[in-house]
């Protein structure tokens, strides 16, 4: 049995022609804000993290033991690659002592 081969179209390809030029210029921008919530995000809790270390005079190791995950996800949140759900970041600031709040403004 032959397979025949299709072509497929690259999605940028595809949103070109379909979306006009103002509408992908707001898509980019809101791509662009939502990076920029993102980095901002995981900055604070990496800042967190930092703080508590350094308020409990404990090491990487013993954040570890004390939030019960493998040093690679620790290793992870810290330089910002953890993909994170909002129970986790909450389970991980019940864990540090601390209450995070959010502050939103306009772009």
């Amino acid at each position: 049995m032959k397979t025949k081969k299709f072509k497929t179209k690259s999605l940028q390809a595809l949103a070109k022609k379909r979306l006009t030029k103002t509408e992908l210029a707001e898509i980019d921008r809101e791509v662009d804000l939502e990076i920029k919530v993102l980095k901002s995000l995981q900055s604070d809790i990496t800042k967190a993290m930092n703080a508590y270390m350094k308020e409990q005079k404990i090491g990487f190791n013993e954040l570890v033991k004390s939030l019960d995950v493998s040093p690679a996800h620790i290793a992870k949140i810290k330089r910002g690659d953890a993909n994170l759900t909002l129970a986790s970041i909450a389970r991980l600031f019940a864990l540090l002592g601390q209450e995070p709040h959010l502050v939103f403004s306009k772009k």
